[in-house]
């Protein structure tokens, strides 16, 4: 089964990775005004109950103090609906056995 982590920054925090993202496309001059919130995700593979996921995500993957998690098999609606409102939803993967 393959499960899908996502993970957001709790309300109220800072975002740094949408702050880059921003910056760049500033200096690029692509956009001056972009609203961007960033997360990351990790995709797990195996023979494992929610709970399970549950708990790596939780006590491995996240901070759970400062972090929002939103858990589901790959394709779940839940997974569709970001913890903060946005028009777009955009995931970008990177190549494989690129770690960073």
């Amino acid at each position: 089964m393959l499960w899908e982590v996502d993970i957001y920054p709790g309300e109220g925090r800072a975002n740094p990775a949408a702050e880059e993202v921003t910056n760049e496309a500033a200096d690029l001059g692509l956009a001056e005004d972009l609203d961007v919130v960033a997360g990351r995700g990790f995709l797990l593979q195996g023979n494992l109950q929610r709970e399970q996921v549950e708990r790596i995500a939780t006590e491995l993957l996240a901070d759970g103090i400062v972090e929002q998690t939103i858990i589901g098999r790959v394709g779940d609606a839940n997974l569709q609906q970001p913890p903060h409102v946005c028009e777009r939803l955009i995931y970008v993967l990177p190549k494989p056995g690129v770690t960073d």
